[in-house]
């Protein structure tokens, strides 16, 4: 199937909104070719020693458990939905959808593997390999997203250039940037600012990245975070989860960071974090404290005054609790 232009694409989208019977999506397939099974593909066996995953893969494998029940299911039925590769240059194949049921094919021992091979190009091929995983996993991490939509994006955005484009056109560049952005958004059903979003973590160390695969540091936290520069998160990283500093890298914690640092006149350092977050914990004051005295009406004529009643509440507290 020939590509289409990004403005093409963004064309048919139009008039696939308008007619309820053609896919939203159309457009968005057609720049890549997304046919999973196109006109005179067959399927083949292939040796699984010739099939490795892509490079550029960015879902983890299944976990032992997970795999281990795949692969007693294809033991017990077969393998129902042959794999789709692609040839790399050595000779081999690269997997395109499919990786894991490589894998349990290998641990139940099989030698060969039912396969669709297509010729397809980079952009197409991660493409591909993003589009089935964004779509048909149960649950993703918060990296696999990320660097899935990167992915998507970039590879938009190529089909978008124009050849003809001269340098001082950078207005038309983010023009074609913006559109991209929102290709992706529709087509995956998100917000754009969802795409920006997990976009952004691409740009965290790993070390920060897992913990927020790991639900230890939110996700609009590592998001904050990821606008500071790379030794700036390793001195965050090192502060909060070396060092086990008081305090947790969380959303309002991460937010005084990056507005602290944005102009760069100071480094982010461990000194330098210690004294900003210690200045942030003084500002906190106590919230006041009050009683209403209309919920306690049926006591009302055994009620102390204020000061008698403050004391007789830390009494109370005193002995529920214990001294601190």
């Amino acid at each position: 199937m020939p590509k289409v232009g990004l403005s093409g694409a963004l064309s048919k989208r139009i008039e696939a909104s308008q007619n309820e019977h053609d896919p939203i999506d159309r457009a968005y397939d057609e720049m890549f070719g997304l046919n999973h099974k196109g006109d005179g593909e067959k399927i083949v066996e292939l040796d699984l020693t010739h099939v490795k995953p892509h490079p550029q893969d960015p879902f983890k494998p299944y976990s032992e458990e997970k795999l281990k029940e795949l692969a007693d299911s294809i033991a017990k039925v077969g393998l129902l939905d042959p794999i789709n590769v692609r040839p790399d240059k050595n000779g081999g194949y690269e997997i395109l959808t499919g990786k894991n049921r490589s894998n349990a094919a290998r641990l139940n021992g099989d030698k060969k593997i039912k396969a669709i091979v297509r010729d397809v190009d980079d952009d197409t091929a991660v493409m591909i390999i993003t589009d089935s995983n964004l779509k048909h996993r149960e649950k993703l991490l918060p990296s696999e997203k990320a660097f899935a939509y990167k992915l998507q994006l970039d590879a938009v955005k190529k089909q978008g250039k124009r050849s003809d484009l001269e340098e001082n056109e950078t207005s038309t560049q983010i023009a074609w940037k913006s559109e991209s952005a929102c290709l992706v958004a529709e087509h995956n059903e998100v917000s754009r600012d969802e795409i920006r979003r997990y976009i952004r973590l691409t740009y965290l160390i790993p070390e920060l990245l897992e913990l927020v695969d790991n639900d230890e540091i939110p996700l609009m936290a590592g998001v904050y975070i990821s606008q500071i520069d790379e030794q700036a998160q390793k001195e965050v990283y090192q502060y909060f989860f070396v060092l086990n500093n008081e305090g947790k890298l969380d959303l309002k914690t991460s937010a005084a960071i990056k507005e602290a640092f944005k102009d760069r006149k100071m480094s982010i350092t461990v000194d330098t974090l210690a004294k900003l977050l210690n200045k942030e914990k003084s500002k906190i004051k106590p919230k006041p404290f009050s009683i209403n005295r209309s919920k306690f009406k049926d006591f009302a004529d055994k009620l102390p005054n204020d000061n008698d009643l403050e004391k007789l509440f830390l009494e109370f507290l005193h002995e529920k609790f214990g001294d601190k």
